[in-house]
Order: structure tokens, then sequence, then C-alpha cells
């Protein structure tokens, strides 16, 4: 037997299921295929890229110790699986599901309906606690703690040769206006091992206390959302090593608890979107469907999406992820909240704006989150942040800030975190004159809230009140969490409305 392994968002060999299961029944064929018409979607970025190619590259030494190299493709996906399966006698092509973009869910149905007509079994193997034609939540915990405490799929010891690896005829660049800006301290795949020693060792003494400042948690925070977010690092895998930690680090456990309590609602989004594929283009509620749509105003979006919106903060956040592509999670919330409340702009682009930011995209936790953040699920409170206040709580010190609002570096505390508010005479006496070395806001802070919070309310009373209510319960019983006992000596989850996911952290 010839199995054709496609690998896709799963770029390892440790607790492979795919793999694993080929491996013990003969050949293996492990293919990688770039897809151009993939790299056009409007939330991938060259940023996302480069980090998928780096880790292709370790990918394909592990394959090829073990005897077989990665063959790596380019072009349609039916395209290349219908040219591989003329070339060699394909006996059944086997690949993990994915939760991805609406393109991706396309692209899956076409490919399902060229191997059957080849009459080649597809067989997808689950990569995380993520069930397919789930029809509601209410055993969904149970069935999670299940697959995540499962027994890990051996790496394989031994591939045999088939054929020498096949790398794109020129190298793939996808072209994205984003990407002019560099990219300039983003994580790569090669330093995984050294990100996860040094977190387990050391750094998770002071994640709880450091995941929300913005100035100590690129340090403190796990930093392996990249290598979840492209599978090179098992969910499962790492979840079980997390439990082993809490009982052999003393001194890390309660950091280690708080990271394990997080790590554990990675699969409860994704499922949202595997349920739910539209959540990417459509309110949860349908009942928000036209909210912010007719005020889209292009100008905030810009000063917003560039780090101009005269909110510090904000700014320094948005600057921040534009040069690194990584934010910390309380960040990432805080910018959805503001340009969906306080600029009152529609969710969806700036999710995509988003997307190609962060190298550890994952639609089906980015999609579910800017939703709740933008208050479209129905489920969820209404998480109008201040930026005045998260500043001075945050960043009281401003280091964050005057890392990257250079303008504003020569301002005192008591002036950094409101500089709008300081008169000519000390505008310059410290060389930063508002209007032209820095904006003033874009919006009146507490007139924009208010507008935001009349908005949301006229929404509401514009709409039948018992369909508003069925139409919540659905969202309920489709998608939100259930209560379910925490595993003994590890801190427990309070809910998913309140939660920050470690896959940004």
């Amino acid at each position: 037997m010839i199995s054709l392994v496609w690998f896709k968002r799963d770029l390892r060999i440790d607790d492979h299921g795919p793999l694993a299961d080929a491996a013990r029944h003969g050949a293996v064929l492990p293919v990688y295929i770039i897809e151009p018409d993939y790299w056009q979607q409007p939330d991938t970025s060259v940023r996302q890229w480069l980090f998928i190619e780096q880790s292709l590259q370790l990918l394909n030494q592990q394959l090829t110790a073990l005897g077989q190299s990665l063959l790596v493709l380019k072009g349609p996906a039916t395209q290349v699986l219908r040219q591989l399966c003329q070339e060699f006698p394909i006996t059944q092509v086997l690949s993990h599901e994915e939760t991805g973009n609406l393109w991706t869910f396309q692209r899956d149905l076409a490919v399902k309906q060229l191997l059957k007509e080849l009459a080649i079994p597809w067989l997808q193997y689950q990569q995380h606690a993520v069930f397919r034609a789930l029809k509601n939540r209410d055993l969904w915990a149970e069935q999670a703690d299940t697959y995540l405490s499962g027994t890990l799929y051996p790496k394989p010891t031994a591939l045999p040769f088939l054929c020498h690896s096949r790398q794109p005829l020129q190298p793939f660049r996808p072209h994205r206006a984003l990407d002019l800006i560099p990219c300039s301290s983003a994580q790569t795949a090669f330093v995984l091992p050294d990100t996860l020693q040094s977190f387990f060792n050391y750094r998770a003494k002071d994640y709880s206390r450091h995941i929300s400042l913005p100035d100590k948690a690129q340090h403190s925070s796990s930093r392996l959302s990249p290598y979840l977010a492209y599978g090179q690092l098992s969910l499962r895998a790492l979840q079980q090593q997390t439990l082993r930690q809490i009982k052999q680090q003393a001194a890390l456990s309660f950091g280690l608890s708080s990271f394990y309590s997080r790590l554990r609602w990675h699969c409860h989004f994704i499922q949202k979107l595997e349920s739910d594929p539209l959540i990417e283009t459509e309110a949860l509620h349908p009942g928000y469907a036209r909210l912010r749509k007719q005020d889209f105003n292009s100008d905030w979006f810009w000063a917003w999406s560039n780090g101009y919106t005269g909110y510090p903060l904000i700014d320094a956040c948005m600057r921040s992820l534009l040069a690194t592509g990584w934010l910390h999670f309380r960040a990432r919330a805080m910018l959805v909240a503001f340009a969906c409340y306080h600029l009152w702009l529609d969710w969806r682009p700036v999710a995509l704006h988003l997307a190609q930011c962060f190298v550890d995209y994952e639609p089906g936790i980015h999609y579910p989150q800017i939703q709740m953040q933008a208050g479209t699920t129905g489920i969820n409170p209404n998480r109008m942040y201040n930026p005045v206040l998260q500043s001075q709580q945050k960043d009281p010190q401003g280091h964050f800030i005057r890392r990257w609002c250079s303008e504003l570096r020569l301002l005192p505390d008591s002036w950094l975190h409101q500089p709008w508010l300081m008169p000519l005479s000390l505008q310059r006496q410290y060389g930063c004159l508002l209007g032209t070395d820095y904006p003033m806001p874009v919006v009146d802070l507490q007139q924009a809230m208010r507008l935001a919070k009349q908005r949301i309310t006229e929404c509401k009373q514009q709409q039948d009140s018992e369909w508003w209510r069925e139409q919540k319960h659905q969202v309920v019983q489709r998608h939100a969490s259930r209560k379910r006992p925490s595993r003994p000596g590890v801190k427990s989850a309070s809910s998913a409305g309140q939660l920050s996911l470690d896959l940004n952290e």
C-alpha cells in the first residue's frame, strides 16, 4: 500500500494520527500543497507564510531522517492530488480534519468529490477536541476530555523511500500590501524547543500576573500560539505535558494551572467555527446582522489599523502588532472593542486586518473571539474597554507606550495616558504638538461609548423580543459552554466569556 499523507495545519511527526497509521500499513508519500488561491484570501499574509515555510523545512528534515522526504507542490489541491494519484498507485489519502476559513471549507468539498471520483478513500483524523456534525454542546466537555487525555500516536521509526523531495520550481511569495511593513521580531518555527523549555522551566512563574500587562506579557506568556496554530505542536500533547509539569514543578504550579485552564478553551472556540463556518462572515446572532454596516468610517479605520487614533495604548498595541505579528490577549480584545464600539466599525474588516497581522492566525479562534468582543454573539456581555483606564492600569509607567509611540517618549507619566489634555506650552516643552507630532483623539471617548450603547439598545428594540430570545437560545444550544467539574489540583475556568486564550498568549 502507498498512503498519501496530506499535511495541512499539522506540520509535525509527533502525535500525528494520519502519519502514524499510514506508516503502519506500508509506504508513505508525505505531501504539502502550496495553494496560490488561498494566499490571495483577505485573511492571509506573508508573515503567516514565512512561518509555515520554516515549519516545512523542519518537517522535511524530520521526514528525511525517517527515510522519505516531504513533497512540497504548488497548485490547486484537486489538481495536485489528481496528478499524484496518476503518478503513484495511491491506495488511500490521509489527513487531519481542518477547521479553517470558508475558502478551505469549499476546497475540502472539492477534494472530497475528486477522491470519490477516483475511488480513493480519504481518511480524516481529529487533530483537536473538535467534533464534526455536532448538534449541541450538552456532552461536548466530556467528549473533549476523553480525546485530550487519550493516548498519543507514536512517532514512526522509519519510512520506506519512494521518491526524492520536490520543491516548487520557484520560491513562493504571496503578495499582500500589509507586508510592506516588516515583521521585525516575529517568532520563528525553529525555536519551538527553546520556547517550550523556557516556559516550563521558569517563564510560567509569572504567567498569571503578567499576561495582561503589555510590557511583560511578551516574556511571561507561553508564546506557543504559532506552533499550535500550524500544528508544529500537538495541543493534546501540550495539555498532558502541562499536567505533568504542574505536579513536578511546585514553584510554577500556580502559573501552570492558570495556563492549563486557559489552554482548555482552545478547542471550545474552534468547535464554534466547525459547527457554523459562516461565523467568518455572518453575525452569530442574526439580530445583529446589519449592526454597524451603514456607518463605516474609512478614515477612522485607517487611523485604527495604523496606530494613529490619538489614544496612546491603542496606538502602541497596533504598532507593536504591525511590527512583530504578536499581541497578548487583553490587547487584542481591547483593539477589537475600541474599533467596534468607540469607532463603530463593522467587525468584518476589523477581523480581516487583524488576521493578516497575526503570525498565529487560527480561524477557529479568531472569528468567534472577534464576534465575542464585537458584541454580536447575543450571549456575551458588551465589553467596552476604556483605553485610558486600561493604559493607566496596565502600563502605568508607560514603558510599552514609549517603546512603540516614540513621539510620546518625553512626556511625563502624568500626561502620557491623556496627552490631549496638555496645555500648548507643555506640548512645546516636551516636543509633542498634538495634531502635528501625535494625533488628537479621533473620537471623544465618553460620547462614543454612550452612542454605542444607544445604538445597541435601539437594535434590540427594533426587533421582536420573542424572536430575539429564540435566536439567543439557539446560539446557546449550539455554541455555549456547559458547566463541568474541574480537574483536581487545577485552577478552574469560570466561563467562556471571561477567558483569554493561551493560543494568543
